[in-house]
């Protein structure tokens, strides 16, 4: 079989669905080497995740610019995927990120995968220009699709609720994260020091990991720091590169706002993240939805515990190896740190526990069997 797949993504620096797509073709490829897989791209790959994926000989990268408008790749998803897919007439592609080329050959069998139903519930949320991307192309996708991919049972409901219509009837459901990279390190006093020298962290700390879009509730997880840090706490926020001009800029401006606890760090490497998901004393989200949680369980995998709202596929990921939290009342989320932290070792070890069921060999193996279905 010749799989071709859509890998703008992995342009961008190491992140969810970035970091996703590298361990799911480095599995892929492993597991059924019969197979001969194509990546494209408009631009070469972020150094970090070329050197992550592995190099097989069922692999290869193709990058094939668009003459013009090559910069906005969404232009090369248009008008140059299908001149490629002609001359390499695979026999399925594969979206990782929702969208497909329009018109693409009926001899090419598409996969698609499905990450959560922002666009239809909170489309607010996204940026202009990526809501205008995913108007032209997001429900074209799903609804023709031969084949789809949900990471969750929550966001595979969505499809069934949004999407009665579609092709594709039977919804592979089933995600992972990379074990071999997110997982516990031992950290010398040394490297230790270094990491809270170079965030600004106290020895208790929160990490939250996520970007500064409204679904994402940042600002109520700021609200809970005047009392968290009188408690002795810091917050890392990785992901968000500061508050400029956004909503939560009246937050951390205020008088009585402990500015000097909260550090925006950006995006960081992938071995700074590991260290710092084993090092921090609970992982925090404060979503209003999440088509998975994959923060959540790369904290779980490295030792970290995780609290969350009970809400969305954060319940199925979260609760019983973490805790949700079922009320938007400050002091329950006060006092759900203070009940996680206190109990650390019995969430690391549940966290441990709840990573073994999001198993990569088998979803990859259940996935080529789907697939293999689909033809």
């Amino acid at each position: 079989m010749k799989i071709a797949i859509d890998c703008r993504a992995l342009r961008k620096s190491p992140s969810g669905i970035p970091n996703y797509v590298v361990s799911a073709i480095n599995s892929w490829t492993t597991e059924f080497p019969s197979c001969n897989f194509y990546l494209l791209s408009n631009e070469p790959f972020h150094p970090e995740l070329q050197d992550s994926l592995e190099k097989k000989t069922n692999l290869k990268i193709i990058i094939s610019p668009l003459p013009i408008l090559n910069k906005i790749s969404f232009f090369w998803l248009l008008f140059k995927v299908n001149i490629i897919l002609k001359e390499l007439k695979p026999d399925l592609y594969w979206a990782p990120a929702f969208l497909l080329p329009p018109g693409i050959s009926n001899n090419v069998k598409t996969l698609v995968t499905v990450h959560d139903m922002v666009f239809k519930q909170y489309k607010n949320t996204m940026s202009v220009i990526n809501r205008f991307f995913f108007y032209l192309l997001h429900d074209r996708s799903i609804n023709n699709a031969d084949l789809l991919w949900a990471n969750s049972k929550y966001t595979q409901n969505g499809i069934d609720h949004f999407f009665p219509e579609r092709k594709c009837k039977e919804v592979f459901t089933g995600f992972f994260i990379n074990t071999a990279i997110f997982k516990p390190v031992v950290l010398t006093p040394t490297e230790k020091q270094a990491l809270q020298l170079n965030y600004n962290l106290t020895e208790k700390f929160i990490i939250f990991v996520g970007t500064l879009e409204p679904r994402k509730n940042l600002s109520f997880l700021l609200s809970l720091m005047p009392e968290l840090a009188a408690l002795g706490y810091s917050l890392l926020i990785i992901g968000a590169k500061g508050w400029g001009e956004t909503s939560i800029k009246e937050i951390v401006e205020a008088p009585c706002f402990p500015k000097e606890r909260v550090n925006f760090a950006g995006f960081i490497s992938t071995n700074d993240l590991v260290n710092l998901y084993t090092l921090a004393s609970v992982y925090i989200s404060t979503s209003v939805n999440e088509g998975f949680g994959m923060p959540q369980l790369e904290a779980m995998a490295c030792g970290c515990p995780v609290i969350s709202p009970h809400n969305s596929a954060m319940i199925e990921v979260v609760e019983g190896a973490g805790e949700t939290v079922r009320t938007w009342i400050k002091s329950d989320w006060i006092e759900v740190v203070e009940k996680v932290v206190e109990n650390r070792s019995k969430y690391v070890k549940l966290g441990f526990e709840r990573v073994r069921f999001y198993e990569r060999k088998k979803v990859i193996q259940d996935l080529h069997h789907y697939i293999q279905k689909g033809f």
